[in-house]
This record gives C-alpha cells, structure tokens and sequence, in this order.
C-alpha cells in the first residue's frame, strides 16, 4: 500500500528499473507483455505521488490528476490486455471495452482525498470508495482471460486490504506492482 509521496516514487522506481532491466533480457513475447502491463500498472504510483505532494489539497491539480491522468492509466491498463494481449477481435468485448474506459472518466470525475489522517491512510480517488463489484469488472478486464490472478485478487489482496487499511482499495497498485516486479525479477 502507498502511504506517502516517498513510498509512492519508491515503488515507480522499482517497479520501472526491474521492468526497463527486464525488457533489455531475451524474453517470450508473453513475458514481454507481462512486463509492459507492470509498466502501465506501476504508473498509478506518479499519480498517487502527484496527490500525496499537493496534500490531497482539493484544488486544480488533484483535480487534474483524479480526473484525467488516473481514467487514463486505468483505461490503458484494460485497453493494452483486450486487444495487445489478447488481440481481441469480438465486437461485444469491444463495446464492453470502450464503454468501461468511458465510465472510468465519469467515476473518477473530481478530487482525490486522503482515507484517513494516520499513517495508513492512502488515496481515495474522486473521493468515494470503490464498489466491489467495480473493483471486480475491473480485474476481470486486466486480468481476462487469466482466472488465477482474478481470484488471486479478488478473494486474497482485496479482503488483506480491507482488513489491514479498512479501504482505499485503488492504493493496491503499489502492493501488486511492487510484488510483481520482483516475482518478474526472480523468474525471467
């Protein structure tokens, strides 16, 4: 979980230097596509880092931020798995596609508040807590057609997050990015 601006820009360092040391190896074009999706999902750290060095202050920054560049992150993380990884090519998956990027903008229109004021408090964005079940459309879209991760998760670090923070479910990008780029590091 990201709890400040340092943790925020550790994380996106590490999870760009393994993943930049990472693309220069021989690897699958799987592997490659694994890499470039840690890359896009490790991005929400300069977001969270963005909020955390204004405060959360409610002004056109976090405004900004919130509004655009975290929708945009979101939206190329399930656009770079439909259709580069999966090269899809089913008309309702497409429609699906486009109209869950479209309601990511409408979501997260707004600002960026802080969970709480102590020490585990992480960014809720457009200042109202993810609903499970768009937490749970989202990793099906990011996920697709992988089941283990989607359960991995939706039925193990979503249920930690809750129990250990009580919310602020988006902040798990800088759990899983950070995990996921050692486990990269480790087995390519």
């Amino acid at each position: 979980m990201c709890f400040s601006f340092e943790v925020s820009v550790i994380t996106f360092i590490i999870s760009w230097g393994i993943s930049l040391y990472l693309l220069r190896k021989k690897l699958t074009t799987q592997q490659k596509y694994s890499i470039i999706s840690l890359m896009i999902f490790s991005s929400m750290q300069i977001a969270d880092a963005i909020l955390w060095y204004i405060g959360m202050k409610k002004n056109n920054i976090n405004y900004i931020v919130t509004s655009v560049l975290i929708p945009t992150i979101l939206s190329l993380q399930i656009l770079y798995n439909v259709f580069i990884v999966n090269n899809n090519g089913n008309p309702f998956i497409t429609l699906l596609t486009v109209c869950s990027c479209i309601y990511l903008f409408i979501r997260f229109n707004g600002y960026s508040k802080s969970l709480c004021d102590n020490k585990l408090s992480s960014p809720i964005w457009g200042s109202n807590e993810l609903k499970l079940w768009e937490i749970c459309l989202f990793a099906a879209f990011i996920f697709w057609p992988n089941i283990s991760k989607f359960v991995a998760v939706m039925f193990i670090i979503i249920p930690l997050i809750h129990i250990f923070v009580g919310g602020s479910y988006g902040s798990l990008w800088c759990a899983i990015s950070t995990g996921l780029a050692f486990k990269y590091l480790y087995e390519y």
